[in-house]
Formats: structure tokens, C-alpha cells, sequence
């Protein structure tokens, strides 16, 4: 993870508020040298939304599991049915 205090080019302190270096100039933009979270980060925060979601009021977390993964597939199948009569 790059160092928000520090200039990437020469590593001089700078400001978190800085728009440029005042040593060597460069821009400091920070969303251009932000990477943002990592794959795995990703996937570990959409799996959490499952689990730690509100249980009682809503759907159960399995029931959205089942639907996500099984629930396209039997409706695909329920029209190859219908449409072509296998």
C-alpha cells in the first residue's frame, strides 16, 4: 500500500491535502496511485453481506444462496421445457 504522507517519486513528507509535491512537483492525486481493496477483500465483504445481514426481518442468507446459485438453473431448464418440449 502506497504511503499517503510521503511522495512517490521522491519520498519527501508531504500533506494528505497537498495537490502537488513542493520538492520535485508531482501530482498527488491520490486516486491515480489507489490500487483500492484486493480481490480477495472483495469477495470476503459480498460473502459477510450474507451473513451478517438482518436475519429476522429478512430473507434467510441460505434461501439467497439457493436462489443465487440453483434458482437460474431451474428457471432456464423450466423454459427449454416449455419453449422446446424436452
Amino acid at each position: 500500500m502506497a504511503d499517503r504522507s510521503r511522495c512517490p517519486k521522491c519520498r519527501e513528507p508531504v500533506s494528505p491535502f497537498a495537490a502537488g509535491c513542493a520538492i520535485c512537483g508531482t501530482d498527488l492525486d491520490t486516486n491515480r496511485w489507489d490500487s483500492g481493496p484486493g480481490p480477495l477483500t472483495r469477495l470476503g465483504s459480498w460473502l459477510s453481506a450474507f451473513s451478517y445481514g438482518p436475519s429476522k426481518s429478512g430473507m434467510s442468507p441460505w434461501l439467497v444462496l439457493f436462489i443465487v446459485f440453483f434458482g437460474l438453473s431451474m428457471i432456464s431448464s423450466l423454459i427449454m421445457y416449455l419453449v422446446y418440449g424436452f
